[in-house]
């Protein structure tokens, strides 16, 4: 069976290439439902650092903005709120064709047949647009829920840097984290605007650790995409607040899309931007389920250090979007989120929130929201609607995710 979600609009559509590998993006076809996680053919998670990530990016990047609209809850409560009068923000991404562009480099010289295959499905997946069970998630794609939980938590930079504690943001499907991106641009101008807190290892003292850990179901999404969009973001903000080379995402000014000659030690600049502002980010790639929990948790696997020995006065905030599309996923999906609750509150973290952005319906696939709350209730849990976006085509919804 197969069916196209039509999930292409101004917001979300990448620019085709200026060669012979345009393709077209704008919808996605779903030729058949994903595995269940845990079944043998699922990628085993791994855990990478930036710097990992980074070692391969090529010598010139091209990329496109997204502008994201900030969307505040129904309701009018002060979460969410825009904290000024903006309402977008920019976010670097790399283009598609780049991405074509450096996995097709990369399969010429490629000796291993299995890797080989796996390359070659991607390379069909971001042909084509179709999600290859337990081999590509569709995580090359930036999609509409995707956009809409961006925006929802994109004035929450404010508050992740003033309420006391440290916090940790977990980016679940991650694909190109936007989400994450969002708050990740808004903390650095936070902190680089603010000298106390921009000053190396004395300001790192005064800054408050903020953590992201991003996951996506293939490496290669992480290493081509995910990482690179960080890359693009960090230098983005730290040369329009110091005026040394190209603003790459300054609202307002910079160009929609454009390249980025990487010099020698871009990325190494990089990290000590990350660095100096107490902000870490790392990845996570693979199936969920016990093992990824491990990586997420690394404590719960130590007999003799017990989860709730943790430090209190901590803040996680756990993000995802069209991860409940498939009956197959919405068990282990739901059952990650269930476990990370628990987990969170035998850390004696203060706070625990978990945001989910999803259509209200996925015609022909057999997940969705009604299902996703069933699911929710028969594990010991609850959601409640924070945003209801309407006249879109099929409703798409934010879920905050609560335990009973």
């Amino acid at each position: 069976m197969s069916f196209t979600f039509a999930f292409s609009g101004p917001d979300i559509e990448d620019n085709e290439p200026p060669t012979d590998l345009a393709t077209t993006l704008g919808s996605t076809s779903i030729t058949s439902p994903p595995p269940s996680h845990g079944a043998p053919s699922q990628l085993p998670p791994k855990r990478h650092t930036l710097a990992e990530l980074l070692e391969s990016v090529p010598s010139q990047l091209s990329y496109n903005c997204l502008d994201v609209s900030v969307r505040p809850p129904q309701g009018g409560e002060a979460q969410g709120e825009p904290r000024t009068n903006e309402s977008r923000v920019r976010i670097p991404r790399r283009e598609i064709w780049d991405i074509r562009m450096q996995l097709m480099a990369e399969a010429d010289v490629e000796l291993e047949p299995t890797v080989s295959t796996a390359t070659d499905s991607l390379l069909e997946g971001l042909a084509t647009g179709d999600l290859s069970t337990g081999v590509y998630e569709g995580g090359f794609k930036t999609w509409e829920c995707a956009v809409d939980l961006a925006g929802f938590v994109a004035s929450r930079a404010e508050s992740v840097n003033e309420e006391g504690g440290e916090w940790h943001v977990i980016e679940l499907g991650a694909g190109s984290a936007i989400s994450s991106l969002v708050l990740l641009k808004g903390l650095l101008r936070e902190r680089r605007e603010g000298e106390e807190t921009w000053t190396g290892e004395e300001g790192r003292g005064r800054s408050r650790r903020v953590r992201f850990t991003l996951c996506d179901y293939n490496e290669e999404v992480l290493r081509l995409c995910t990482a690179v969009n960080v890359f693009l973001t960090v230098l983005g903000v730290a040369d329009a607040t110091t005026g040394n080379g190209e603003v790459i995402d300054n609202e307002g000014q910079s160009a929609e899309e454009g390249h980025v000659e990487v010099e020698q030690g871009f990325a190494q600049r990089a990290l000590r931007v990350l660095g100096d502002a107490n902000i870490e980010v790392e990845f996570i790639s693979g199936a969920w389920g016990d093992a990824f929990l491990s990586l997420l948790y690394p404590q719960r696997e130590s007999a003799n250090v017990a989860l709730d020995a943790k430090l209190g006065n901590s803040r996680t905030l756990v993000l995802a979007s069209e991860t409940i599309y498939s009956p197959d996923s919405l068990g282990p999906f739901s059952r990650l989120l269930v476990e990370i609750i628990e987990n969170e509150r035998r850390m004696k973290t203060e706070t625990t929130e978990i945001l989910v952005a999803a259509k209200k319906v996925y015609f022909g696939v057999g997940g969705g929201v009604a299902e996703f709350e069933e699911e929710m209730r028969t594990l010991g849990g609850r959601t409640r609607t924070v945003l209801d976006v309407e006249g879109v085509g099929v409703r798409r919804v934010v879920l905050e995710v609560l335990a009973n």
